[in-house]
């Protein structure tokens, strides 16, 4: 069978085809030409969250995504004692290579941006700011890394290397880094306040980044941020990193503790301090109440029948391995027991197996590993205890791992330290939920009665060598002097604590 013949009248119209779709292109283009004016601006030039196939010199054909540069917003706060601080939102860049962040403004705006909080004289274009807790010593912040901040044009500042979904906490791990109390006073409890309200949803940047000290405090690190800490200073390469909003330096508001009023979400010491027991897994809140405790037991040691047998609190003495250490400790030991306590004494941060190496609060010899495994042991070994006794130094710092309703009596050296010792040891306890003590000791309780005639300066009147420079403070009255305790005169000061904890 033939197939069946085409008409001509078929045969015409496909004759014609070509000029027919000649005709409907036309009319397509007419009808859509501005749709498809916009998808070539798209695959060429990208839009806001339209990827476009552009050729990166260095790294060839990838996937970009053009960034939407907002009007800036930038509130700092140079006038604070403590600390500098700029929070940033908009398109942010930061280039840890040459410590410089880039504040982009829109194209069409040119290169300005609402800044707030500059100190007076400062450029509202171009600024510095050191971003650690110790604005006030320039000894150390000689040592401390500057930022410097620059408002630019969009065609002006580096490319993006890397996107960041979270916000950036940037400051220095640089200063007194390595001394116990600093190391919580100066980095932990400023990068708590800080960040804590974020849930882990922030990175941070670092400057003069020890990686021993992070390894130390990992724990508490980890539970600030869900990322790995970033070292600017190894940000190698040029990488830029680009955030929508940025925080510059940490915020400080007192010695070793923090002000709701002025903290995100009123964030407290108690806050802290329930911090540290997730991170630590702590078992105790709370200090023993002796008056739960306190049933005669049946004579003997024996109980009597449905009662319990009385505990006793548990005290901590601080022994120090270096300068203001407690001379006549044994003594010290056997009164606090004869009050009532059951007493410990330690330098805490040294191994339970081997007692060598720093006290507690003294500059970083645990490195790595083996300083976070001495925290662990640290922070568990305090919470055990009702009572701490320290003298004055950055040992009292374990006072943070202390149950609270606990008691912490800070004995203080001569020369003039009461009001130093209030601010740095004394506050913080009450913050905390804890109750506090203070004994100031007298000429004769100090050694410093054995090096010097009680007719000498340092004795009659301490305040013209606090003016002359806290070096010699330091040398004479912190580094010269042990503790012998008048017994008779500190007794009054052990009970008293062990009524507090009624």
């Amino acid at each position: 069978m033939k197939p069946a013949a085409r008409s001509k009248k078929g045969r015409g119209v496909f004759c014609n085809l070509p000029l027919l779709l000649l005709i409907g292109a036309i009319q397509f283009l007419v009808i859509y030409s501005p749709a498809i004016d916009r998808y070539m601006v798209m695959i060429t030039k990208g839009k806001p969250g339209f990827p476009s196939l552009l050729l990166d010199g260095r790294r060839g054909f990838k996937l970009m995504e053009e960034e939407f540069i907002p009007e800036p917003r930038v509130a700092c706060d140079f006038e604070d004692p403590r600390s500098d601080v700029c929070e940033l939102e908009g398109a942010i860049r930061i280039r840890g290579s040459t410590s410089e962040v880039f504040v982009v403004v829109p194209s069409t705006g040119g290169a300005a941006a609402n800044v707030t909080g500059l100190a007076a004289g400062m450029n509202a274009s171009h600024w510095t700011i050191q971003p650690y807790t110790r604005k006030g010593e320039s000894r150390v912040m000689r040592g401390i890394t500057s930022l410097s901040v620059r408002v630019v044009a969009a065609g002006e500042a580096p490319p993006c290397t890397v996107r960041h979904e979270v916000p950036a906490v940037v400051y220095s791990n640089g200063g007194y880094c390595g001394n116990y109390y600093h190391d919580f006073n100066d980095n932990i409890i400023p990068l708590f306040v800080t960040s804590r309200h974020l849930a882990g949803e922030v990175q941070l940047l670092v400057a003069q980044k020890q990686r021993w000290w992070f390894d130390k405090y990992r724990e508490i690190v980890d539970g600030i941020t869900n990322y790995d800490a970033v070292d600017l200073d190894a940000d190698g390469g040029g990488e830029v990193r680009c955030f929508r909003r940025a925080t510059l330096g940490l915020r400080s508001h007192k010695d070793l503790s923090i002000d709701p009023r002025r903290a995100p979400r009123n964030l407290s010491m108690v806050d802290f301090k329930r911090f540290l027991m997730w991170r630590y897994a702590l078992p105790r809140e709370h200090a023993i109440r002796t008056e739960e405790e306190e049933e005669d037991d049946g004579g003997e040691g024996e109980v009597a029948p449905g009662m319990r047998k009385k505990k006793k609190p548990r005290m901590l003495i601080i022994a120090r391995r270096s300068r203001r250490r407690f001379v006549n400790l044994p003594e010290i030991v056997a009164l606090a027991e004869e009050v009532g306590f059951e007493v410990t004494t330690s330098d805490v941060m040294s191994s339970p197996a081997k007692k060598s190496g720093a006290a507690a609060g003294g500059t970083a010899n645990s490195k790595g590993d083996e300083g976070q495994a001495r925290m662990a042991e640290a922070s568990a070994l305090v919470n055990s205890f009702d009572a701490m006794v320290a003298v004055h130094g950055s040992g009292l710092t374990n006072l943070v791992f202390l149950p609270m309703n606990a008691v912490v009596v800070q004995v203080v050296p001569l020369g003039r330290m009461e009001g130093l010792a209030m601010d740095e040891y004394g506050v913080p306890p009450r913050d905390m939920n804890m109750r506090y003590l203070q004994y100031n000791i007298t000429a004769e309780e100090s050694t410093l009665s054995e090096a010097y005639p009680r007719t000498h300066p340092v004795f009659l009147d301490p305040m013209p060598i606090h003016k002359q420079s806290w070096s010699l403070v330091k040398d004479i009255y912190l580094g010269q002097q042990d503790v012998r305790l008048n017994l008779r005169r500190f007794r009054p000061v052990l009970e008293k604590a062990m009524r507090l904890l009624r």
